[in-house]
């Protein structure tokens, strides 16, 4: 988080603290969900360590005043430049993204299960969008 910046991206983006836990320690703790393998639910709603309740979060994930896309782009570029360092010029460099879908059709009560619509097989299902990176 220091390396990359994250709270002054936060902040020059508009994501700011109006009041209770800052910004940059909710995004951490969202941030490493995935990491620890815990759901939203068992690491922010239930959580009693984090000090805020699942209200700060789900108001820091969907407030119409943060700039998510401005933060991702900007986020995105010093990622990229930090990772341009270390790949040596006789390769190319190059992003890939891909928003391959994940089938979940038979699954009934699944956190974030949604309907999607697959451009591949040209019909809608249960799962979700999977986005990866790749440099």
């Amino acid at each position: 988080m220091k390396d990359f910046k994250i709270g002054t991206l936060l902040h020059k983006n508009g994501i700011r603290k109006l009041r209770g836990i800052s910004p940059l320690t909710l995004f951490s703790v969202i941030f490493s969900l995935p990491f620890e393998g815990v759901n939203f639910s068992k690491g922010i709603v239930r959580n009693p360590n984090l000090g805020s309740g699942k209200d700060a979060a789900y108001d820091f994930l969907k407030n119409p005043r943060h700039n998510w896309r401005k933060f991702m782009l900007a986020l995105a570029a010093i990622v990229v430049r930090f990772i341009d360092v270390l790949t040596s010029d006789k390769r190319e460099k190059v992003l890939i993204f891909d928003d391959s879908t994940y089938d979940r059709s038979r699954s009934k009560a699944v956190e974030l299960l949604a309907w999607i619509y697959d451009h591949n097989i040209g019909r809608n299902l249960k799962g979700f969008k999977l986005l990866t990176l790749g440099w």
